[in-house]
């Protein structure tokens, strides 16, 4: 992969509804450019599981996610927010780097921290993740049971032995390499208050 044509980077990983999304969200409102990883991958499952009542759930996007890993390569999303984000940069050189979010995969933390960026972890318990995923269902996504919410977020969690460990999800991977964390047990206004604050001091 090329060198970025800026060398800020900053990457959001974290579990279903943690807040990555909303956190990123402030780094986009300083004057990053930023790709959801999960967006690129949520669009290619709407299409491959269209016969579902789910397409998107946490299983049908781990999928997804692999298939593309071994299709395109275990560094295809990062691929394709790096060139949306040089392409920006040509039209706004004031960009001051690139925020991609919903990292999940070693590839794109190893390509992160290579580049002297900043891979923050956004932690919240398992019991606030599912409450949020339940009172706000995305479409094409189903109401299920807590352990059914922790079932699927296992897939994702660490290699499962069906594939190739260099193309499936490893979120443990990236909480363990995390160059810091991002606590959001919090309501939404202290939540805005906190990440403004946590940017800022970036």
């Amino acid at each position: 992969m090329n060198t970025l044509a800026k060398d800020t980077i900053i990457g959001i990983g974290g579990l279903p509804r943690s807040g990555k999304d909303s956190l990123a969200a402030y780094f986009m409102n300083a004057g990053y450019y930023g790709v959801s990883l999960g967006d690129i991958v949520r669009d290619f499952a709407r299409s491959r599981h269209s016969d579902k009542l789910d397409p998107i759930s946490v299983a049908n996007m781990t999928e997804t996610s692999n298939w593309l890993r071994s299709e395109r390569g275990a560094d295809f999303a990062l691929k394709a927010a790096q060139e949306r984000f040089e392409t920006s940069l040509k039209a706004n050189p004031e960009l001051k780097g690139l925020v991609v979010f919903s990292v999940r995969a070693p590839a794109e933390v190893d390509y992160i921290l290579a580049h002297n960026g900043m891979l923050i972890w956004v932690e919240a318990t398992d019991e606030t993740r599912y409450s949020r995923a339940m009172e706000n269902l995305r479409e094409g996504e189903a109401t299920i049971s807590f352990e059914e919410f922790k079932r699927q977020e296992a897939l994702q969690w660490q290699p499962q032995p069906n594939l190739p460990e260099e193309v499936q999800m490893n979120t443990h991977y990236v909480k363990t390499k995390a160059t810091t964390v991002f606590t959001n047990e919090m309501n939404f206004e202290e939540f805005k208050a906190k990440a403004k604050k946590f940017v800022e001091d970036l």
